[in-house]
């Protein structure tokens, strides 16, 4: 394959909410520019994005895909980003990739959670965004009505470049706004208004438009070109991808207005030192999607930000430390891959097996030290514990699961220390099941998954003292036998455990008095109330006895224990559970109800903030409260809430719930 020129290169992100029709739009894209022959269909499982096996069986997008092709004097690498929430990991690596966005909004349904989402973060990277209304051959569209919402959701700067004939059925064809006037009142009108945005955003524009001079049309793209590219402007496009209205058009612009690979400035940190990207000689590549497809070939794709790489030669993770020589380029189109010898910077291509590659690391050659800022993945939200079904699955489980941590940034994996559950977590019920189809298509590990045990703890809330215990054996040969007195009392939240000797003369042997703290310390490990760990306890040892033949190590072990368990017992013993700290977002529109459910969790509420149409409630709940959070937030705010936790502290669990856990504990529940 002939190498690219790094000027002609258009790097693009399809992004928006889910069902908003990227995959469709692409579809269309690709038929337009001749890279196929016949569009495919989401339904029929056959478009080129979507060749993943879950993906054809959902008929949505769930990983971000890569699509690579000339069209006319440039080369597009354009990149189908999933448009669940849930998998907004994708969008937050695929973002990184490119120079602009291609927003999305379904003219059916209009702006989504995701959509929203994905605007600011491409925002926050200073990216470009065009935006295009799709579907607009269905009933009861309406384009204008859509732009409305866009403008009241996004600013009055998203300015229409395309305009429908019609919608629905009546939509045939798009007009320019900018030279495709028909000479009436409202065409006439509208062009004023378009022409007008624009050069508002350009001085010596807006004084030659100010004495009466005609604008050309080369003048005003050129204008909204460096408009888009600050940011000042966004233009808007009507689109029918199924029937293929508006895809040339939007190819044009596309064109037109997307921005080369060095038009929008990147930082990257030598040392503390920050430097512009194109500053860089080297060669720095970003990794910005990693995958193992059936048959456990890991692939990373890499967006090559400065310099080029060659097959064969060498690079450096920088994460890692890891030296690799990949064996092979590829530019991909969805599920093919075609080979190159040199990668030049824009370019987005694809490195086979590098073991440990993660999406997110920075690869540079060896002499170009430079980092960039880490991505930030929301925190998950939802949490299970899996346990392998079979004794091999056992043995891959954990770094069947640690591969997958490391493609996808909202994925996590850990084994609670308390508890000994092995966790997994992610942004919702439906992102877990789609990790473990993963699990079980590619690694073929099979697992059972059961709720978390919540990590409470065992406390005392007075102190006793002089509990005695004996412990004696008598069974024909050598005997056991150990008597301790303790006082116990307890210590303040978070100081754990105090074993304090005051033993004096020789009633006990030095050598049994550890053996004494091993046994209590066994049995706080253990628990008494519940099955849980006890914690803030101080014991003191004050007296005992031992016998010259019958007293070893674990006769005093076993009378710790039993001297602990008795006063325990003793001491209105409770629960502890762990309390988060939760923040929620939301519309605003859904406070009352929000809190209302939080109330409802036992939450104390901290504070709760309006941002426009945006709010947070802050709160500290406990964590058994929130295991089932995401679905009722999801209910409550139509898909468009998210929360992140953060521990706080551990609380006396109430007695009426304390009550409950015992109940289910002592029936074997738990």
């Amino acid at each position: 394959m002939a190498q690219i020129e790094s000027s002609k290169i258009r790097n693009i992100a399809l992004v928006g909410h889910e069902g908003a029709g990227e995959t469709t739009l692409l579809e269309s894209i690709l038929k337009e520019a001749g890279v196929i022959n016949r569009m495919g269909h989401v339904k029929d499982h056959n478009t080129v994005s979507d060749f993943d096996p879950d993906e054809k069986n959902a008929e949505k997008s769930y990983s971000c895909s890569t699509v690579s092709f000339p069209y006319e004097n440039l080369y597009f690498n354009l990149l189908d980003i999933p448009g669940s929430p849930d998998l907004i990991g994708e969008a937050l690596t695929g973002l990184h990739a490119v120079e602009s966005a291609l927003v999305c909004v379904d003219a059916t349904g209009g702006i989504k959670a995701n959509t929203r989402k994905t605007w600011k973060v491409a925002a926050q990277l200073g990216l470009p965004r065009i935006i295009a209304i799709t579907r607009l051959d269905a009933d009861n569209t309406d384009f204008w009505r859509s732009l409305d919402e866009i403008k009241k959701e996004f600013g009055n700067r998203c300015i229409p470049l395309y305009i429908p004939d019609g919608s629905g059925a009546s939509f045939t064809k798009v007009f320019s706004t900018l030279h495709d006037k028909e000479v009436t009142e409202e065409t006439k009108r509208i062009y004023d208004q378009i022409v007008e945005s624009i050069v508002e955003t350009d001085d010596e524009l807006m004084e030659r438009y100010l004495e009466g001079e005609g604008i050309r049309e080369e003048d005003l793209i050129k204008a909204f070109k460096t408009a888009l590219l600050t940011g000042s402007l966004f233009p808007v496009m009507a689109t029918a991808a199924e029937v293929g209205i508006g895809t040339k058009d939007l190819l044009h612009i596309l064109t037109e207005l997307a921005p080369a690979h060095n038009e929008i400035p990147r930082k990257v940190y030598k040392g503390t030192e920050e430097i512009p990207l194109n500053d860089v000689n080297g060669f720095v590549g970003y990794v910005y999607k990693t995958a193992s497809d059936e048959f456990v070939t890991r692939v990373s794709y890499v967006r090559v930000l400065s310099g080029t790489l060659a097959s064969h030669a060498s690079f450096i993770n920088r994460r890692s430390g890891n030296c690799e020589k990949p064996s092979h380029l590829f530019k991909v189109l969805g599920k093919e891959h075609a080979d190159i010898n040199m990668a030049v910077a824009g370019d987005l291509i694809a490195i086979p097996r590098v073991a440990d590659m993660h999406a997110g690391d920075v690869i540079t050659d060896s002499k170009t030290d430079v980092r960039m800022e880490e991505t930030q993945f929301p925190v998950p939200m939802v949490s299970v514990a899996v346990r392998p079904k079979t004794r091999k699955d056992e043995q891959k489980i954990g770094s069947a699961l640690k591969e997958l941590e490391n493609d996808d940034g909202t994925f996590h994996v850990h084994t609670d220390t308390q508890t000994g559950d092995l966790v997994i977590s992610g942004m919702s019920d439906a992102h877990l099941k789609l990790m473990l189809n993963k699990l079980k298509r590619r690694q073929k590990v099979e697992v059972e998954v059961l709720p978390p045990k919540i990590p409470y703890k065992e406390t005392i809330t007075k102190g006793i003292k002089n509990v005695e215990y004996t412990h004696k054996k008598q069974s024909g040969g050598a005997g056991q036998y150990g008597k301790v007195i303790i006082d116990i009392e307890p210590l303040g939240h978070g100081e754990g455990y105090e074993f304090v000797d005051k033993i004096h003369g020789g009633v006990i042997d030095a050598v049994f008095r550890s053996s004494v703290d091993k046994g209590v310390q066994a049995k706080m490990a253990e628990g008494i109330l519940a099955g849980h760990p006890v914690t803030d306890v101080r014991v003191i040892l004050v007296d005992g006895k031992t016998h010259s033949v019958d007293s070893k190590d674990i006769a005093f072990q076993v009378a710790g224990r039993e001297a602990f368990k008795k006063a325990f017992l003793q001491c209105s013993p409770v629960l502890l559970e762990p309390i988060v700290q939760i923040e929620v977002n939301f519309q605003a529109d859904h406070m009352g109800d929000i809190i209302g459910d939080l109330n409802s969790r036992r939450a104390k509420i901290l504070s709760s903030d309006n941002m426009g149409s945006s709010a947070t409630v802050k709160a500290l709940v406990p964590l058994a409260e929130i295991q089932s959070y995401q679905a009722q937030l999801k209910s409550i705010t139509r898909g468009e809430g998210s929360y992140s936790i953060d521990f706080d502290h551990y609380d006396y669990v109430p007695p009426n719930v304390q009550k409950r856990i015992i109940a289910s504990y002592e029936s074997g529940q738990d």
